[in-house]
């Protein structure tokens, strides 16, 4: 048998070290390539390298095997930051979330720094520019004419185009309220008399009610997308989506009224109006819409703003899929960071190339006042 020497040893070492940093390596960009990949915000959140999924294995790791803990912290943040800004907006939610906190100490102010940086050249690339951590007034000066439509959602109404004109967008904003970009989107609208529609999850609204509240003062139709953002329709990806759980009925239920309920709770009143997660619906829950004369609304143009791209990327796929269609409701999410800060460039586009931005309403007034699918608050 050869005799191991200390430089072996050292070898050895340093193979199995680096063979640590490459498998995080390797998780980190398959999570980047999945999210440019996935064809739908349902494809990438059942994603097994979505990192939510990836850091839930890495506090895991780190508790099973102790020892192991300090090696994988610096692999981590070796590999997060030798990302480029793209890419590591992937992880933003994670390197923020508390549950991280530990295992990403050692360079988390760094990271932040970086996406900052980040956010900062991209920003840069547009005319009219706004930090979505500071909601300020833009240099947008112009006011879009009020475009209120009543429709009659009393047998159910499926809103896909919303049955609006040619020149003619709704804009709807999904998962929020969040404590950091709604108050720019609101910011945003409100400078240019822009309304549209939030599909608030209850529980964010229970976190976020004071949010909610200026959603509702500024005049914006509130409704509710259940409340924890399950997948409870009929949809293939669901139980994916749901980490392999297929939702009955009775489950279904719960999620549906339960972020409606929490609407009513803060404000009131609930708009009626919900959007299923995903646009995944069934037969047997859209009769429950129809028989709480609620409509359902779904979208004809996707950002798909849950991606990692540039601002101008964001951008410009969202004006063309417009002008493709020339009509229709645009689906964003008042989560996402990207979205606050293009919004603003975006309401002078649609200005500028003719647009009106519609408000659709209940034809019954009061219907925000007795929907079916909550319990009413007693006197």
């Amino acid at each position: 048998m050869k005799k191991t020497t200390a430089s072996s040893l050292f070898l050895i070492a340093s193979l199995a070290l680096a063979g640590c940093g490459n498998k995080v390596n390797q998780k980190l960009q398959q999570s980047v390539q999945d999210n440019q990949n996935a064809k739908s915000l349902a494809e990438w959140e059942s994603s097994p390298a979505h990192p939510e999924v990836l850091f839930q294995d890495w506090r895991e790791e780190a508790q099973q095997a102790p020892a192991k803990k300090e090696e994988l912290k610096k692999d981590l943040c070796q590999e997060l930051q030798g990302l480029d800004g793209q890419s590591l907006s992937v992880f933003e939610i994670e390197i923020k979330s508390d549950a991280n906190r530990e295992m990403l100490a050692p360079c988390k102010e760094a990271l932040l720094a970086q996406l900052e940086r980040y956010y900062a050249a991209e920003r840069a690339t547009l005319q009219v520019q706004v930090n979505a951590l500071k909601p300020k007034q833009t240099s947008n000066n112009f006011q879009f004419p009020v475009n209120v439509q009543k429709r009659d959602y009393s047998n159910g109404y499926l809103a896909v185009t919303g049955d609006v004109q040619k020149k003619e967008v709704i804009l709807t904003f999904d998962d929020g309220p969040s404590p950091e970009y709604t108050k720019t989107i609101l910011q945003a609208l409100k400078e240019v008399n822009a309304k549209a529609h939030f599909f608030e999850l209850g529980k964010a609204v229970r976190l976020n009610p004071e949010i909610t509240k200026l959603v509702a003062a500024g005049g914006h139709m509130v409704g509710s997308h259940t409340i924890n953002h399950y997948c409870i329709g009929n949809l293939k990806e669901c139980g994916h989506a749901n980490g392999g759980k297929q939702f009955s009925f009775d489950d279904a239920m719960v999620e549906l009224k339960g972020g409606h309920q929490a609407v009513y709770d803060v404000l009131g009143y609930v708009d009626p109006i919900f959007r299923f997660p995903y646009g995944a619906a069934s037969p047997e829950l859209r009769g429950v819409l129809k028989q709480a004369a609620t409509a359902e609304f779904y979208w004809n143009i996707d950002s798909e703003d849950w991606k990692a791209q540039t601002n101008e990327n964001l951008l410009q796929n969202t004006l063309a899929q417009l002008d493709s269609k020339g009509r229709g409701i645009i689906l964003f999410h008042d989560i996402q960071r990207r979205t606050a800060e293009i919004l603003p460039q975006l309401l002078r586009e649609l200005y500028t190339r003719g647009y009106s931005v519609v408000q659709l309403q209940s034809a019954d007034p009061n219907a925000k006042y007795n929907s079916k699918l909550v319990k009413k608050n007693l006197p």
